[in-house]
């Protein structure tokens, strides 16, 4: 016999800190999901963007969380709007729970999402994986439905990496011109962040990430105080689960580029790369995307997800695209 499901609600940063255990429990064993669905990750976006209107449903079985889908409602367009936690800042949205879990969940998300949305327009889940959660849960026909594509992001497998050999002709040639001057300029080192250098490998992504975008006349993703604290906070954090690698690259001791990685089920995910654009000369960003494709290959993951944003140079590394989908219910 299967035990009863129960509910409740997180409205509150108190709330989702009672179970973040429990939630990082879950979050390990559900078989879809990402960095992005981490307490280590949301924790910090309640906490630093305080985010009004937030509906974190807690599903438990006895006294164990088995599924949580992070909601919140969104009025900025003068009408409310349920949407998932993290849109903007997260690649990936969904919600969590086992897949041996999802069919007696379903309903209970079904009876709970009609209750929320007899006070909201609607309801739309952004940024879905193929198979994620939130694509099938609630049950195609419960509600009302629309589905577009969301935005492709780009991954590039690794099963058959073994060296530079595999990529295309033309990231070989300028790899492999940037390698030649910078040994005239002298040694390259490949830094990964532990315990003690976490917080100076963020100052160089921050510092990097501005000096390029400054330049560029616009201001990037790190441009503001709260932006560089919640990253600070979510990288620490993941950085403390192992869920997060940083990197550095520096020339002759000093650095010319920064990433900052996000780790999950053999999959490394490139959040955030930035490089000193005075040694554009070199491609600091084609050797720093090198040397982590060489460390995830070595730590035996399947892929490297460029994550959202089709420039070109994800396509000339060999990505193909991943399609995402926009789910939008109502009550019909």
């Amino acid at each position: 016999m299967v035990s009863r499901l129960d509910y409740s609600v997180a409205t509150s940063l108190k709330d989702l800190l009672s179970v973040e255990r429990q939630w990082q429990r879950l979050w390990e064993v559900s078989e879809r999901s990402t960095p992005f669905q981490s307490p280590g990750w949301l924790i910090p976006c309640v906490r630093v963007f305080s985010p009004q209107g937030l509906r974190c449903l807690l599903i438990w079985r006895l006294n164990q969380l088995v599924g949580l889908f992070p909601f919140w409602i969104d009025r900025s367009s003068g009408q409310p709007v349920l949407k998932i936690l993290g849109q903007g800042i997260s690649d990936y949205l969904d919600g969590l729970c086992r897949e041996v879990d999802q069919v007696d969940i379903a309903p209970l998300v079904e009876a709970w999402l009609c209750h929320e949305l007899a006070s909201c327009e609607y309801a739309e889940f952004g940024q879905l994986k193929q198979n994620a959660v939130l694509s099938t849960v609630p049950r195609p026909g419960t509600f009302g439905e629309e589905m577009v594509p969301g935005e492709p992001c780009p991954l590039l497998s690794l099963a058959n990496w073994r060296s530079t050999s595999c990529l295309p002709p033309s990231i070989r040639r300028n790899l492999g011109y940037g390698i030649r001057l910078t040994e005239k300029q002298g040694p390259l080192e490949f830094e990964i962040a532990n315990d003690e250098s976490l917080d100076s490998t963020i100052d160089n992504l921050y510092g990097l990430h501005t000096k390029r975008w400054r330049l560029r006349g616009s201001s990037g993703v790190c441009a503001t105080k709260e932006q560089q604290t919640f990253y600070r906070q979510a990288f620490q954090s993941l950085h403390s689960t192992s869920t997060s690698k940083l990197f550095v690259l520096r020339l002759a001791g000093q650095p010319i580029a920064a990433l900052a990685a996000l780790l999950q089920n053999q999959v490394l995910y490139y959040y955030i790369g930035a490089f000193d654009p005075d040694q554009g000369k070199l491609g600091p960003g084609n050797l720093m995307i090198l040397r982590v494709l060489e460390f995830a290959a070595r730590a035996g993951y399947h892929s490297f997800d460029f994550l959202r944003g089709q420039e070109a140079y994800k396509y000339r590394w060999g990505a193909q695209d991943q399609k995402t989908l926009i789910r939008k219910l109502f009550l019909s």
